[in-house]
């Protein structure tokens, strides 16, 4: 068994369900034996010509730019070190607080942050 999908409009689609309904079936049983008439050469209707195919919404081709003769970045390359000097560290910044190393080994004093 494959699943085939198919694009209707909604109108279509609709009026195809109530069909189904009305003949006791359902929409994938009537598809299948409509299928099953195209393959054996006896469909009620004719095939579309070979290649033709049904847009299900209206294309609209994008406006005609300039040719682009090459790849052009939409914004700069990063430059690394580009913040050198304007960011400071202070000496300590190693350094582990104890108040920091107690709190995280549960021996804090409860306070919710140390008094400086």
């Amino acid at each position: 068994m494959k699943n085939v999908t198919i694009a209707l409009d909604d109108e279509t689609h609709r009026l195809a369900r109530i069909r189904a309904a009305e003949l006791g079936t359902s929409l994938s049983a009537m598809v299948k034996a409509y299928l099953q008439g195209v393959a054996s050469g006896n469909a009620p209707a004719g095939a579309p010509p070979a290649g033709v195919r049904e847009m299900p919404q209206t294309f609209v081709a994008a406006p005609s730019l300039p040719p682009v003769s090459e790849f052009v970045p939409l914004k700069k390359p990063r430059q690394p070190g580009a913040l050198r000097g304007q960011i400071g560290m202070t000496d300590d910044f190693c350094e582990t607080p104890q108040w920091l190393i107690d709190a995280m080994e549960g021996k804090d004093d409860d306070e919710f942050w140390p008094a400086d």
